[in-house]
């Protein structure tokens, strides 16, 4: 009994200790800044700032550094990002389901577009990746439903895995110069391309980094590739030509799986 009731005291004791304690806002814990939440002004990183104009929509970020991840995660206010010079990253689910967001400025300065940034973004039309990033995430553009054309800078080395993962009406892709990894499942279900140019810089195309490219009719890989992993080009219905480049190692199983329209390779 004088066991019970000591532990009673404790219980009541830490509750009370637990409710002296004061309030911290969402946004000091570093969770996303969310709909409700989202004020003219703000911190959205450790150097980075934000202004935000409710009547359009327009979100300008400027300062240094990264965007911090999950900033503006599952907002529907904003509809235009502007990010200003000096900002380097874009943090993971920065702007995951912002599904009213249609257009982004990169600026300058980015480097990395970083993991899930722009997942669900079912309004983003077109995406122009400057020539300062490096690095494009995994699931960086997945399911951008709405998304009709990328242009990939010159600096960008590795297209990440599922990067632009069903984006069914992804009817245009210009690829930079850099580039040398396409990762898994990049341009996975991709049904609106018609064509893609791999350029010669490019050493690694990933497992099913174009599967169900149900429009594609001709792909040339060039001589700089020397893996083209498993099911790569899989159930590209339209595919009737391809090209491989003479140094080309290996062809992953099912590299052209259900392609039952290629004539020629």
């Amino acid at each position: 009994m004088n066991r019970f009731r000591k532990a009673l005291c404790v219980a009541l004791v830490l509750l009370l200790l637990v409710a002296s304690v004061p309030a911290v806002p969402v946004a000091d814990l570093g969770f996303g800044i969310t709909a409700s939440a989202l004020n003219a002004t703000g911190k959205c990183g450790k150097t980075a700032t934000y202004t935000f104009d409710s009547a359009t929509g327009k979100l300008t970020i400027e300062g240094t550094g990264k965007i911090n991840a999950d900033a503006f995660n599952s907002n529907q206010d904003i509809k235009e990002v502007v990010i200003g010079d000096g900002i380097t990253e874009i943090g993971a689910n920065a702007f995951y389901g912002c599904s009213n967001l249609t257009t982004v400025d990169f600026g300058n300065t980015v480097a990395v577009i970083g993991y899930k940034a722009f997942l669900d973004c079912d309004s983003l039309a077109s995406v122009e990746i400057p020539d300062s990033v490096i690095t494009v995430g995994d699931y960086a553009f997945h399911n951008c439903n709405s998304l009709t054309s990328v242009t990939i800078g010159d600096s960008v080395t590795t297209i990440g895995n599922y990067a632009f993962y069903s984006c069914d009406n992804l009817a245009s892709v210009i690829i930079g110069d850099s580039v040398t990894t396409i990762g898994d499942s990049a341009f996975f279900g991709c049904d609106s391309l018609t064509s893609i140019k791999i350029p010669y810089s490019v050493t690694t195309i990933g497992n099913s980094a174009f599967w169900e490219c149900n429009n594609l009719t001709s792909v040339e890989i060039p001589d700089s590739v020397t893996t083209i992993g498993n099911s790569a080009f899989g159930h590209c219905d339209s595919l009737t030509s391809v090209t491989i480049g003479d140094s080309v190692t290996t062809i992953g199983d099912r590299a052209f799986c259900y392609c039952n329209n290629l004539t020629s390779v």
